[in-house]
């Protein structure tokens, strides 16, 4: 199994998104002093997601020191399909890609701050998926 990318549910209703979207921006700000998430609204990036679509959906990468990228989406489509149907109570999903996770030099700073930002979501969140070496993102 592979840590460097998996998909977490977070329990909320689809219309808490402002609320996760302003929880996790202000960790962000606050903790890191990072920039707060890109709404991706592009339609190259939102056909990049079919079969699934969205109007939007949330992104934010870190391009140096430890590396990752994450994505905040919800479970269920703008068609009513849902990725993880077996997971309903997930109204919006996290996918993590730790890009540097095999470099022992980021890798408990990695874990730290994304088991931080799951925290920071101001819901429970949950494993959904942890992708094995070289499978393909769901």
């Amino acid at each position: 199994m592979s840590k460097n990318h998996s998909e977490y549910g977070i329990i909320c209703e689809r219309g808490d998104e402002k609320k996760v979207v302003k929880n996790i921006n202000a960790f962000m700000a606050d903790k890191y002093e990072y920039r707060k998430m890109y709404k991706a609204t592009h339609a190259s990036f939102l056909e990049a997601r079919l079969p699934f679509v969205y109007t939007h959906f949330y992104n934010q990468f870190l391009k140096q020191g430890p590396r990752w990228y994450f994505e905040l989406y919800p479970n269920t489509d703008e068609e009513s399909k849902t990725k993880f149907s077996d997971r309903p109570e997930a109204g919006w999903v996290i996918f993590i890609n730790k890009m540097t996770y095999d470099n022992p030099e980021y890798k408990e700073h990695l874990d730290t701050f994304f088991e931080e930002l799951l925290n920071a979501t101001g819901f429970e969140t949950f494993l959904l998926h942890q992708y094995a070496d070289g499978e393909e993102r769901l």
